[in-house]
């Protein structure tokens, strides 16, 4: 039975992510331990960002915008982010982007399935590439507020 938006609306930890190639593989593409935090406000805009805590050094000097070449790739590859509007579409929840991280994903929607199961919601992707690894993502959260 497809969830209320009411039932979405707060944040939300994420807990574990993986990627099930089709042989079966499952792949961590942020880790054993991915840092996330995914926010669905109550006027329809929501925010996720993802990142891999051992691979997010600090950069050498202190402007947010300046770093070496090295030290700017580290941190794009280490880190996904993107904001806009969402929305239930039956068994889905759908992702409107407005801006990204990642250059290629505005203008785009991003589906996923969802599963609610008390203050977790499980998060399914339909085919897709992430970090190198190609399959269906997973994306166990839980209920932060």
């Amino acid at each position: 039975m497809p969830a209320k938006s009411e039932q979405l609306i707060g944040s939300w930890r994420l807990q574990k992510w993986i990627i099930t190639d089709e042989t079966g593989a499952v792949k961590e593409p942020m880790g054993p331990k991915p840092w996330g935090l995914l926010i669905y406000a109550a006027d329809g805009y929501m925010s996720a960002m993802l990142a891999m805590p051992e691979a997010r050094g600090r950069f050498a000097g202190n402007d947010p915008l300046g770093g070496s070449p090295e030290e700017a790739h580290r941190a794009m590859a280490s880190c996904h982010a993107y904001v806009g509007r969402w929305r239930i579409d039956g068994e889905r929840v759908v992702h409107d982007v407005e801006m990204a991280l990642w250059p290629n994903m505005v203008g785009t929607s991003q589906v996923r399935y969802y599963r609610l199961d008390g203050h977790r919601i499980v998060l399914k992707t339909p085919p897709m590439t992430r970090k190198g690894a190609s399959g269906v993502a997973e994306l166990t959260w839980t209920r932060v507020t």
